[in-house]
């Protein structure tokens, strides 16, 4: 429980910072998705009720602040989370190349989810050839994170753990 409310705490900076300050980086409408490396190691590692719950509300805290149409991040972020969770079943990782990898996957995911979701509700032209790049890019960008992000999740949860444990 200490650990979900940690790290449901630490997705409402990402998604302040994500939203905020991250717009700033050189890198154009391309934003690196914190939210996202971070529902992956939770899918990966603690996939409980209260991280499908959590997935939902980070991606509609990003819908609120951020996007034009409420729930499509909501439930890009959902699929990710039961994408990630469905292949940790059957995948045990470890290596900070093959998380590298799954976030990358989960990213292509999640961009599938919203350009589908997208296409339903917006009519605009040329929207997949744009879409497809951005799409490319930002999972690129979140695989290149995810080796750094992992370990300090890893860290914060040996810290409530250890808190645990003592109290």
């Amino acid at each position: 429980m200490k650990l979900s409310l940690l790290f449901f705490a630490v997705g409402l900076i990402l998604v302040l910072l994500q939203t905020t300050l991250l717009h700033l980086l050189p890198l154009g409408p391309i934003v690196p998705d914190f939210v996202l490396v971070l529902l992956v190691y939770w899918g990966l590692y603690h996939p409980t009720v209260g991280a499908v719950v959590a997935s939902f509300l980070l991606g509609y805290s990003v819908d609120v602040v951020s996007s034009p149409i409420l729930g499509l991040n909501a439930f890009a972020m959902s699929m990710v989370f039961l994408a990630v969770h469905l292949s940790s079943r059957s995948i045990w990782l470890h290596d900070p190349m093959a998380s590298a990898i799954v976030v990358l996957l989960a990213s292509l995911v999640k961009g599938a989810a919203l350009a589908l979701l997208s296409a339903v509700f917006l009519t605009v032209e040329s929207f997949w050839i744009s879409a497809s790049l951005y799409i490319i890019i930002e999972a690129l960008i979140a695989a290149a994170l995810a080796p750094f992000v992992f370990p300090l999740l890893r860290r914060g949860q040996s810290y409530v753990e250890r808190f645990r444990v003592t109290a």
